[in-house]
């Protein structure tokens, strides 16, 4: 075989014989970006979604943290003054959530609907709510095709 390959190449003229050259390296070099390019956007993609892990990971523990936390008792007070509804709507409305259904439930029990939040600030705004002493019974999140999510929640005051 390669006897064969020897004698096809010493019978090509020396301007063949860089033209076969030249198409030689640019078929390796071909090769090479084929290979190369999806190797290198794997490790790419590796290392972004390593990074938003480690993120991701960052949040959960201090969300972890902060629902460890004891509710303070002068908020959990504070809260008793003001009728359920009214505080969620206000406590909502401060990190700009908007309800579009709230609706009292006897005494300290609510039920609350959010259309359209991110994720992160939802999440946020429910872990605040348990270390003021809020219990949720039941919680739904659906994503949306915008990136947002919707809620609906109900909600009570944990006992003392």
């Amino acid at each position: 075989m390669i006897e064969r390959i020897a004698n096809w190449w010493q019978g090509m003229s020396r301007r063949e014989r860089w033209m076969v050259g030249v198409a030689g390296v640019l078929t390796l070099a071909v090769f090479i970006w084929l290979l190369g390019r999806p190797a290198y956007a794997a490790f790419t993609n590796l290392e972004a979604d390593h990074r938003a892990a480690i993120e991701r990971q960052g949040r959960v523990a201090a969300k972890v943290q902060l629902l460890a936390q004891r509710p303070a008792s002068s908020a959990a007070a504070a809260n008793d003054a003001v009728a359920i509804d009214q505080f969620l709507t206000q406590s909502a409305g401060e990190i700009g959530l908007t309800l579009d259904r709230n609706e009292a439930r006897g005494q300290g029990q609510a039920t609350i609907a959010i259309a359209t939040a991110r994720a992160p600030v939802l999440a946020d705004w429910l872990a605040s709510l348990e270390t003021q002493g809020f219990v949720v019974d039941q919680l739904t999140i659906t994503p949306a095709a915008d990136g947002t999510v919707g809620m609906t929640a109900e909600l009570r005051r944990g006992s003392k």
